[in-house]
């Protein structure tokens, strides 16, 4: 029997229906946007064939870059704060009393839950640099200097929107991770503990190697999670001030439906599109690559 479902044409037939759905809803839909991509287009109507110079006259443009720059912040700050943080948020939650993890089960999912609309609305009254919390709470510490408006200075506006990001699905990941902590039997960490391992000793050689899969998924999640970033630009600054918040989502519609050059917007998307596969094999290729039983 496992050397029937083994062979080659097994493989191919039993694969073959997630392969045509695959190739109909994901490969064919990319094909009239690199066609797009390769002509001077309106959104109307075709002005002719231009082969490559769309990628050209968009990679020439500083607002091109600044987007890539603003987008690989947002993933930067997703990957290095966002997930270690999660994971000790996970830790926690497993350490405490099951009435107090269902109480932070309810608050982590919340953010998470919310429109983003809300989300964004809630944080842009936060930062606001009159009446907003955040400065309010820094001149009553005496942090007069630290004092700015948040989401119109050139230092502050994309940590500012990234942060907004990371407090919606921090708890998220973090239930994720939690998830994965509770398949792990409780006999390694009994065995652990009869040889001597401290908490910090258990976490490092035991609960991490054995969340590798769990970490990989929450990792492939949250980088693409984040390199899509649009919607809290859109609601907390339009792409502003100028061009200085605008992601590579935010830069492509921009260019399509605000300026009507929808064959260089289909560029930016063909070059995004690439970027998303290149990072998502270099995570499939080389984070956890060994398959973990236990």
């Amino acid at each position: 029997m496992n050397k029937y479902f083994s062979t080659k044409v097994s493989i191919f037939v039993f694969a073959f229906p997630a392969l045509l759905l695959f190739t109909v809803f994901c490969v064919y839909p990319l094909l009239p946007e690199i066609w797009v991509s390769l002509h001077k287009h309106d959104g109307f109507r075709n002005l002719g064939f231009v082969g490559l110079d769309n990628y050209k006259e968009v990679m020439a443009t500083s607002s091109f870059w600044t987007a890539h720059k603003n987008t690989y912040l947002i993933v930067a700050i997703s990957l290095l704060l966002g997930l270690p943080l999660s994971m000790m948020l996970a830790l926690f939650m497993d350490a405490q009393t099951p009435r107090f993890r269902r109480f932070f089960k309810t608050v982590a999912m919340f953010p998470a839950i919310l429109s983003v609309t809300v989300v964004a609305q809630i944080w842009v009254a936060f930062y606001e640099p009159n009446w907003g919390l955040l400065n309010k709470i820094l001149d009553s510490l005496g942090l007069h200097s630290w004092t700015h408006s948040w989401l119109t200075e050139k230092k502050t506006v994309m940590p500012s929107i990234g942060v907004t990001f990371l407090w919606q699905y921090i708890g998220l990941n973090a239930l994720l991770f939690y998830t994965g902590i509770k398949t792990i039997p409780k006999s390694y960490y009994e065995a652990a503990l009869i040889d001597g391992a401290n908490y910090i000793q258990v976490c490092l050689r035991i609960t991490l190697p054995l969340l590798q899969n769990v970490i990989k998924y929450v990792l492939i999640l949250s980088t693409l999670g984040s390199m899509a970033f649009y919607s809290h630009v859109r609601v907390m600054t339009a792409g502003g001030p100028g061009d200085l918040s605008r992601t590579v989502i935010y830069q492509m519609y921009y260019t399509a439906f605000d300026t009507s050059e929808f064959g260089k917007g289909n560029a930016i998307a063909v070059i995004f599109i690439l970027e998303c596969l290149l990072i998502s094999f270099i995570i499939q290729r080389y984070v956890a690559r060994e398959k973990l039983e236990f």
